[in-house]
């Protein structure tokens, strides 16, 4: 498998959709937000993170891994003091969101509530780069491709010294995280009922690496299998 890590190129925008409505399948936020019917989630989450690719292609950086012709994986960063969203991108996400919504009409206060509980949970100071999405087809999981993807990510991050933030709702990632010198700053959920979501903060790169070699030489857990959403 000849795999490319470059930035996303426009003939890869089609397939931004699509890939992560497969990779984010059995996303716990996703699954309890939006249940029973699979196929409407996948519709929703296509737009939802199609809406937020495009967005980081103008307010950040996206890279992709790239087989011919075929998208394998994305990881997309807001730049610093791209967050929080001006009032514009806000109406433009919204709008997606709620357009979105209407095929779970009965979930739209849970997914409102998410959103809202998202932005208050999501720290507006110090300026930081931002981890939107991390995903990789389906298919093509287990492979070390999302490890590439945020090693690309975490060197340009480091080279300006800036910290960073994230967050996940899925267990496995939260300790593959950390290998990567993120910290838990909170746990809560995003709606009434929902799963737990780990809020993390990486903090600029000397202090990161230390904490993240200190943690390695004091754990002996393994690598979780599965480690390629956000």
């Amino acid at each position: 498998m000849n795999v490319m890590l470059q930035e996303l190129a426009p003939e890869f925008i089609d397939q931004v959709g699509p890939l992560c409505a497969r990779a984010f399948g059995d996303y716990p936020l996703l699954a309890e937000l939006f249940p029973s019917d699979a196929q409407k989630r996948a519709v929703v989450t296509s737009r939802v993170y199609h809406s937020t690719i495009v967005d980081c292609l103008e307010h950040g950086v996206v890279h992709a891994l790239v087989e011919g012709e075929r998208l394998l994986g994305l990881a997309a960063w807001l730049r610093p003091g791209a967050y929080p969203q001006s009032l514009r991108r806000q109406a433009g996400m919204f709008s997606t969101a709620t357009a979105a919504l209407r095929y779970f009409p009965r979930r739209a206060g849970l997914g409102l509530q998410a959103l809202i509980r998202l932005d208050r949970y999501h720290p507006h100071t110090p300026k930081h780069w931002y981890l939107a999405t991390i995903a990789i087809d389906s298919g093509a999981q287990g492979k070390g491709l999302g490890a590439r993807l945020m090693n690309r990510g975490l060197q340009m991050v480091d080279a300006q010294g800036e910290p960073c933030f994230l967050e996940t709702a899925r267990p496995t990632n939260r300790s593959w995280y950390e290998g990567f010198g993120f910290e838990v700053q909170r746990s809560e959920p995003c709606f009434d009922g929902g799963p737990p979501q780990w809020f993390m903060w990486r903090p600029p790169a000397d202090a990161a690496i230390h904490a993240s070699t200190l943690r390695s030489s004091t754990s002996s857990g393994s690598e979780p299998s599965s480690n390629t959403t956000s």
